[in-house]
């Protein structure tokens, strides 16, 4: 079937959903591509009431099945009888895989946010569906004064907090600004400190560089303790903001999103990032070549319009 009319609904109820902000980015996307008038978006405590108003042809939700208070029967009951395809789309692969078994016999086709995630969800019809970046939300002018050679906005995880450390001695003379929850004080570089949103990308903007180094902290990965191996949805927005990305290769993956040296920048060492910042610093002329490349590529392939187009195609190719 075609999906003329989309209900997305939030994995888990907005009380206890600390992403439903992506949830209106992924409604905005599929409207970008269907009509405003033909796509809503609610919690998922509104959810069957909303499907039985709103008659879609496709349900997706969207987010963490983790929480205990997630309940899909009523949907499930509601697209049995109306017709409509029940779609899930996992955000947190795979920090919290082992919690998936609960939508296995509900849904009809499941995207995860993580490839490798994906190989290991037992259900018929899987497919991998990275996370994205929003036009409006996220895009930002390329910039040329920075108030900082180096930014990262992210939770102080083990893995963080080691490649930072590591890296404090090597920092000298630079402007590196890290903000986020649980930093050790002895990073003096790193402040605890939430970051709304919607600055988010500003602070992008007017970097000269961004970090960008993966999650390390699995709430439920015990059952096959898998890596994860897609890169999160900052990766996306960083770029659509403007952002030259100095990455921490951990996988090729990312090759598949962005071109290494063209649109993005890898490391694997301290001194290789600081190489990096130096480089950016005295070219200013390729580090806004590289801003440009991937913001373009972000807008031609990683927007949530363009990930809206990709499920529409898998639904309707059932």
């Amino acid at each position: 079937m075609s999906a003329h009319k989309v209900l997305i609904a939030s994995g888990s109820p907005d009380r206890v959903n600390h992403n439903s902000i992506l949830r209106e980015y992924v409604g905005l996307g599929f409207a970008q591509v269907l009509g405003a008038e033909n796509v809503m978006s609610c919690s998922l405590d509104h959810a069957s009431s909303a499907a039985t108003k709103f008659q879609p042809d496709l349900v997706l939700i969207f987010g963490s099945c983790m929480p205990d208070s997630c309940d899909y029967t009523a949907l499930r009951t509601n697209c049995a009888r109306s017709g409509a395809t029940l779609a899930f789309w996992l955000h947190d692969d795979p920090y919290e895989f082992d919690f998936n078994y609960k939508i296995h016999n509900l849904a009809d086709i499941i995207f995860s946010n993580d490839r490798w995630a994906m190989e290991h969800i037992n259900h018929p019809d899987v497919h991998h569906m990275p996370l994205g970046a929003d036009t409006a939300a996220h895009y930002r002018d390329i910039g040329s004064v920075f108030e900082r050679d180096l930014f990262f906005c992210g939770a102080g995880f083990s893995n963080r907090v080691a490649l930072l450390a590591d890296c404090t001695t090597l920092f000298n003379g630079l402007r590196v600004e890290i903000l986020g929850a649980d930093w050790p004080a002895s990073l003096s570089f790193c402040k605890n400190g939430r970051v709304p949103n919607a600055a988010l990308p500003d602070y992008y903007a007017s970097s000269l560089a961004t970090l960008n180094v993966g999650r390390r902290f699995n709430l439920a990965n015990s059952k096959y303790q898998l890596d994860a191996s897609t890169p999160g949805p900052r990766t996306f927005e960083a770029a659509l903001s403007g952002a030259v990305q100095c990455m921490y290769f951990e996988g090729a993956e990312i090759l598949e999103y962005f071109e290494s040296d063209k649109e993005i920048l890898l490391f694997d060492s301290p001194k290789e990032l600081v190489s990096l910042l130096r480089h950016l610093e005295a070219e200013p002329e390729r580090r806004r070549s590289i801003a440009l490349a991937a913001q373009r590529r972000a807008m031609d392939e990683h927007t949530y319009a363009a990930r809206a187009r990709s499920i529409l195609m898998a639904v309707s190719s059932r």
